[in-house]
């Protein structure tokens, strides 16, 4: 029953951390930054102003930024890695216990 349930988490936390990557954007390397666009509208000649800020954010990469350890448990990879273990453990165990 404990191999099953390594393999059930396991493809749950893939399927989750992939469906958060997909939501911030697929991106290989995680970004630190949000691109933040405001329209300032002239009211007395009518023209509208566009300017770009960056706002500090965390993004879901596939990838760590930097490639020390301290920033690889931010990743898809990391949790593609963890999931992927505990399928594994969960298999092998099943096995020899049949």
């Amino acid at each position: 029953m404990l191999n099953r349930l390594l393999i059930i988490i396991g493809i749950f936390g893939i399927l989750a951390g992939g469906y958060v990557w997909l939501q911030d954007g697929r991106q290989i390397f995680s970004k630190d930054r949000e691109e933040v666009i405001k329209e300032v509208k002239d009211e007395l000649f009518g023209t509208v102003t566009r300017t770009t800020e960056f706002v500090p954010a965390f993004k879901f990469g596939l990838l760590p930024l930097n490639s020390t350890l301290a920033d690889f448990p931010r990743c898809y990879a990391f949790v593609l890695g963890v999931c992927g273990t505990m399928i594994a453990i969960g298999a092998v165990r099943q096995r020899k216990s049949s």
